[in-house]
């Protein structure tokens, strides 16, 4: 769905639910400023509201949820655990979310994996019922996922079959699907979705927290950056290559890794810092010439504007939404996934043209002063959510504006 203004734009009143994080608070908070937030169902508890600038009132903690993710997950990343914990705590938070909404709101935002059971409460409550899905269509995840595995026999964590499944049944129950990229769009339309039920709002970036600094580069080689998950998804196996095949340049990578990825790690131009949090991850920006995400599947890494705000050039594949973001040859370039050699040329020449660099860089920041920040992003969700409502209302109920 793309958003279009209405003859009777009623603004909604909110209802979000998302057991961790991704970018629910962003979107709380851009609704909590135009009077639109209702409420939202959380696995962080109600002291934390503060932080991510929202009332206590507005947060409904599942507080268990958000501790029981972070220790369940650690000993997974460990070898500890044999399976990943997601089916079965996303499972447990839905259900009690769909015991705890009440009337209220009129539009109800759920995150995919996590929802199937509030979605059919809210749709007992006559809310219409929009499903936010930050990746590609599941199916098409788990294939190209699988795909992997195959052709380099590394381990690659797929999406569990009970988690396929449910997704299924939640985009089938949703009225809309709210997607961050015209790259995801196009996977939900080629497993048979109708293009009129998806709402396409790419995410933002603080402008305030993520600005351009003055690099203090003495000289060296070319200082790439990787931000993110270190996983077979994100690519970071054919990026580790590509750096590594150019002299002098070295890798930086700040993120916490999946089982498997420790040997990688290892190489001698790579300096992995881990993961750090949100508010840090300038200082390491900062000491990057280039920012390089080869995800094999994404919907819209919000490191890319993070990187961009930064005033840092972009080489990213056209499956982390990149596309949406840059035109390639202008704010960075676009390579194909899986082709370290695509990579390597392009980080070659960036580390022999400093001025394309900054260029690059500078323009890399104006595209997203203008369009991606959380106010545009908000803005946006206004219309589109206004579209939502007014299209359930001439659905089920014709002739009434």
């Amino acid at each position: 769905m793309t958003p279009q203004v209405h003859s009777c734009p009623a603004l909604p009143s909110v209802d979000i639910s998302v057991g961790s994080r991704f970018h629910a608070f962003d979107l709380a908070r851009e609704l909590h400023a135009r009077r639109m937030l209702h409420g939202i169902y959380t696995g962080y508890p109600r002291f934390s509201a503060k932080r991510f600038s929202l009332p206590p009132e507005c947060m409904d903690s599942v507080w268990t949820h958000e501790p029981l993710n972070r220790l369940l997950s650690g000993l997974y990343r460990r070898g500890v655990l044999p399976a990943a914990p997601n089916f079965t705590l996303s499972d447990r938070f839905d259900r009690i979310v769909a015991r705890r909404l009440a009337p209220g709101a009129n539009l109800f935002v759920g995150w995919s994996s996590q929802c199937l059971h509030s979605l059919f409460r809210a749709r007992e409550l006559g809310m219409v019922t929009i499903v936010e899905r930050g990746s590609a269509h599941i199916e098409w995840q788990r294939d190209i996922l699988r795909e992997e595995a195959e052709l380099t026999g590394m381990r690659v964590e797929v999406p569990d079959p009970r988690t396929i499944e449910r997704e299924l049944a939640e985009y089938q129950a949703a009225d809309f699907i709210a997607v961050p990229t015209e790259f995801v769009a196009r996977t939900f339309v080629e497993r048979g979705i109708p293009r009129e039920r998806l709402i396409v709002n790419p995410y933002g970036v603080d402008l305030r927290l993520f600005r351009p600094v003055e690099p203090a580069h003495l000289g060296g080689g070319l200082r790439v950056i990787h931000v993110g998950r270190v996983s077979v998804r994100k690519g970071v196996h054919y990026l580790i290559e590509a750096v590594g095949r150019l002299p002098q340049a070295t890798l930086t990578i700040v993120g916490a890794p999946d089982p498997g990825m420790s040997k990688l790690l290892s190489a001698a131009h790579v300096n992995f810092i881990g993961p750090v949090p949100g508010r840090e991850l300038p200082r390491h920006y900062a000491q990057a010439d280039v920012f390089c995400l080869l995800s094999l599947e994404e919907g819209l890494a919000l490191v890319l504007a993070q990187a961009m705000a930064m005033g840092l050039p972009i080489i990213a594949t056209p499956n982390t939404g990149a596309s949406d973001l840059i035109t390639d040859g202008v704010e960075g370039f676009l390579v194909p996934v899986r082709d370290p050699d695509a990579a390597l040329a392009k980080l070659a020449l960036l580390a022999t043209d400093p001025a394309l660099r900054r260029k690059m860089g500078r323009r890399a920041r104006v595209r997203v002063e203008t369009g991606f920040s959380w106010t545009d992003y908000g803005d946006r969700t206004v219309v589109a959510y206004q579209g939502a409502l007014q299209s359930r209302l001439t659905v089920f109920f014709p002739g009434k504006h």
